[in-house]
């Protein structure tokens, strides 16, 4: 008598939907996790507003409009005594604390199963931190999240090493998407930056669990534009425009790109901190008497750059907000520079945009000077900046996009800064 299974053909169909159904429940937990985390870190970081500032971003977008310097420096020293502590206890006394490339790569057993609740407790001193004036990203705090809670889903319903790898790195940019609002960025995210594959299967699985994210976030996380501005023109004179200030940023871009490198390979450490960080965030409130807009993740310096400024106000706010957002990272604090570099950014081109409104080509061509907008150059550095600084040209053109809610009249304009920063930084390299 054969001992050979009946029917194997049925037997390895029933397997593959199992599987089938085991991926797609994974997504959807996922999504729904990393979207329960971006509204709870969104929550938060309103609560910390609130205390610091009197008023959240939801509110105000530059948050720190109408307090006081001593108000300011208060926050700041405040918030940063709670994450001094926290994050020097962390290195002192807790497990290491894993971050989503090393969740993502999966390759010992500390990074496979990283500590929930020391990973838990670094992105609640990030939002902490950002939420009372520090003047980093708050966006690495839901990626982390996300991909902590993916790697738990997946062990939990024994899927492959592979498509664990993609739902973590799924679960980390979904984070992104729901924390912001930006489906389409979260997906490209994922594909570009930490999976660095495009296919079809993973776009589908990437999308999917960014959009799940998405919806569940919106019980704290507004639908509303990170930004407000107008739109900018599509025109042969704006593409060239916004090419030409993505040139003019992508040198500066790529040696703040290097600088963040070096600061946080150098970052302090353990006992440093209880010195370090304190110590920075004071300078930075020091900073922040007469240019307040340098506080919190960049959203207020970014606005002041869309709403138009001063040529000479501009290029403080550039100086400041780039001095402090590298001497925070160098002192011992954890966060991203997205939001940051989307400010240095705006900044950068509209310091490029007013200096060169200033020459007196624009005296014999006035109808192209209109078409030429210190908003686009504004718009087109963000986009620039961040392209060359995150080192995913798709990833910041639609975090742009989705960040300032352009229409389809602004695709070509920005695509094309950052072709102009892509290439300016690539010649600078080599």
């Amino acid at each position: 008598m054969s001992s050979a299974q009946p029917f194997p053909a049925l037997q390895a169909s029933r397997s593959e939907g199992g599987i089938r159904w085991r991926l797609l429940l994974a997504m959807i937990l996922t999504g729904v996790a990393a979207g329960l985390g971006a509204a709870a870190l969104s929550w938060l970081i309103h609560g910390v507003e609130h205390l610091a500032f009197g008023q959240t971003e939801a509110q105000a977008r530059i948050v720190t409009e109408g307090t006081t310097p001593e108000r300011r420096m208060l926050a700041l020293l405040g918030g940063g005594l709670v994450v001094t502590l926290g994050w020097a206890l962390l290195q002192l006394r807790g497990r290491p604390v894993v971050g989503v490339n090393g969740a993502v790569a999966a390759d010992t057993p500390a990074r496979r199963r990283p500590p929930f609740f020391e990973n838990m407790m670094h992105a609640v001193l990030q939002i902490v931190a950002v939420g009372s004036g520090a003047p980093i990203g708050r966006e690495v705090a839901p990626r982390e999240l996300g991909a902590l809670f993916a790697g738990r889903i997946v062990d939990g319903l024994r899927l492959d090493d592979e498509m664990r790898r993609l739902l973590v790195a799924c679960g980390a940019a979904a984070g992104l998407a729901g924390v912001y609002q930006v489906p389409l960025a979260g997906t490209v995210f994922a594909l570009e930056i930490l999976l660095a594959r495009f296919s079809i299967r993973y776009g589908v699985v990437a999308l999917t669990v960014s959009v799940i994210a998405t919806l569940v976030a919106r019980v704290t996380v507004s639908t509303e534009t990170f930004y407000v501005l107008g739109q900018i023109s599509g025109s042969a004179v704006s593409v060239g425009w916004c090419a030409l200030i993505g040139v003019l940023v992508g040198l500066p871009a790529a040696a703040f790109r290097r600088a963040v490198q070096h600061v946080e390979k150098h970052r302090a450490q353990k006992w440093q901190v209880l010195w370090a960080l304190p110590l920075a965030l004071a300078l930075t409130g020091v900073v922040a008497i007469w240019l307040p807009q340098v506080l919190g993740n960049g959203r207020s310096a970014a606005q002041t750059a869309y709403d138009g400024t001063t040529l000479q106000l501009c290029l403080a706010l550039l100086a400041g907000k780039t001095a402090v957002v590298l001497l925070t990272l160098r002192s011992g604090a954890y966060g991203g520079t997205l939001t940051p570099g989307v400010a240095i950014g705006a900044l950068a081109g509209l310091a490029a945009g007013l200096g060169l409104h200033l020459l007196p080509v624009w005296d014999v061509l006035p109808g192209v000077a209109g078409e030429a907008s210190v908003l686009a150059a504004a718009v087109a550095g963000s986009v620039g900046f961040l392209a060359v600084s995150m080192n995913a040209p798709l990833t910041a053109f639609a975090l742009v996009m989705g960040f300032t809610g352009q229409h389809h009249a602004a695709v070509l304009p920005l695509l094309a800064a950052v072709a102009g920063a892509m290439g300016a930084a690539s010649l600078f390299s080599r």
